[in-house]
């Protein structure tokens, strides 16, 4: 008994799969991606199986000929399909899935192959292979909801697709082995299940890639933040570089990137920068006196005042203290009342002379401050002997500042 004989749905539902083969098809060449590869063979080899159904009504075809054909298209299909689905879920549908839904096929190849129609062994290698389509398509579903369970995101998209899209190949295996009925809609199944496979998987390339750039980004501003000196590119604006430079600065960086810039304050600094693309650089920049070698500049932008009774000594600090980078300001036996005050103060003095400061509490007030000499008493500062080196200065006056 033939239910729906009417070519035209044969048809429809191959031109609808043609058409799935050459968008999959195209996809799978371009990215080398195998899972769209094999999808696109399924669309192939079902859209082949509905075009020979189709052709197959004329009068000049032999109806035996062609129910072989497309019940041995249909079967390499659906391996296709399996081997797509292990691509697509591979951690949680064995790799030899495919081989084993080959061996169960292996009645359809000796009935359309090797045995006579009609017949009774015909009739009863078609029931064991209709046997292995309901096995492979519970398997599917059941795998699918481990999946989903899992909280893999194609398993999530797909598992209410593949058990809705499984009914109808259910009932066209039910219809042909109770009723014998044969209602030709699968190929309908297969195309919206392809169509859902290869959005959802477009969907989850764009978004790993999405967050791969996102997390490249990410690094490069983690990048940009650890260099040395203060990031730039030429092709965005900077506030901070047109503050410093100028609203030209972007053009004489591209004019010349090796050459110092000159900052509108007058300073000196020099690039460091790499081509980004066509003209464009990235790069960062530093004072020219920070980026010689040595400890020289670490003290570039601090002020430090000075007070102490030896002359000798005092004169020697400061040399110190400049060769660093420091802003000097002498201090006479009894610091000033009022601000503003240093970043660092060196004190060679009695320390209780501080107290005339507007904070008399100096553990409250947690100024930055060295005493050279004198008693040893309680605070937040750092004390020194008055016989001190530039190296033990220099690394007391880091701890001190990086603590603060």
């Amino acid at each position: 008994m033939q239910l729906l004989d009417w070519p035209f749905l044969d048809a429809l539902q191959a031109g609808a799969l043609a058409a799935l083969f050459i968008s999959f098809g195209t996809d799978a060449l371009s990215r080398r991606d195998r899972m769209m590869g094999w999808m696109a063979f399924t669309c192939l080899l079902v859209g082949l199986r509905h075009g020979v159904l189709a052709i197959g009504t004329l009068s000049s075809w032999n109806p035996d000929l062609v129910d072989r054909a497309q019940s041995l298209l249909v079967a390499l299909g659906f391996i296709s399909l399996c081997t797509a689905l292990a691509e697509l879920f591979p951690r949680h549908i064995p790799r030899r899935f495919p081989a084993w839904i080959a061996l169960g096929m292996i009645p359809n190849y000796i009935r359309n192959l090797l045995l006579p129609h009609p017949g009774q062994a015909e009739i009863w290698t078609h029931h064991l292979y209709n046997l292995t389509y309901l096995v492979g398509c519970g398997f599917i579903i059941y795998w699918s909801l481990r999946a989903r369970q899992d909280g893999d995101p194609m398993g999530r998209r797909l598992f209410l697709g593949f058990l809705g899209l499984t009914i109808p190949v259910v009932v066209e295996i039910a219809a042909q082995s109770f009723f014998d009925m044969k209602v030709r809609l699968s190929g309908f199944s297969l195309v919206v299940l392809a169509m859902a496979i290869g959005t959802s998987w477009q969907w989850l390339v764009v978004r790993t890639m999405e967050s791969r750039i996102h997390r490249a980004e990410t690094e490069v501003e983690i990048w940009r933040s650890l260099v040395p000196g203060n990031a730039f590119r030429t092709d965005r604006p900077s506030a901070l570089m047109e503050g410093l430079f100028g609203s030209g600065w972007a053009d004489r960086v591209r004019e010349n990137p090796e050459a110092p810039l000159m900052a509108l304050d007058g300073a000196s600094y020099r690039l460091r920068t790499r081509l980004l693309h066509h003209h464009e650089r990235l790069g960062w920049y530093e004072r020219e006196e920070d980026s010689q070698p040595g400890a020289r500049g670490f003290l570039a932008g601090w002020t430090v005042a000075l007070g102490m009774d030896d002359p000798a000594a005092s004169v020697r600090i400061q040399e110190w203290l400049r060769s660093w980078g420091a802003d000097v300001h002498l201090w006479g036996t009894v610091p000033p009342r009022e601000g503003p005050y240093p970043s660092v103060l060196i004190w060679a003095r009695e320390p209780s002379i501080l107290a005339v400061w507007r904070e008399d509490d100096l553990l409250r007030r947690r100024p930055r401050w060295v005493q050279l000499g004198g008693p040893i008493t309680a605070g937040p500062h750092a004390r020194m002997d008055l016989d001190l080196d530039a190296a033990s200065l220099r690394n007391v006056l880091r701890e001190l500042l990086s603590r603060h």
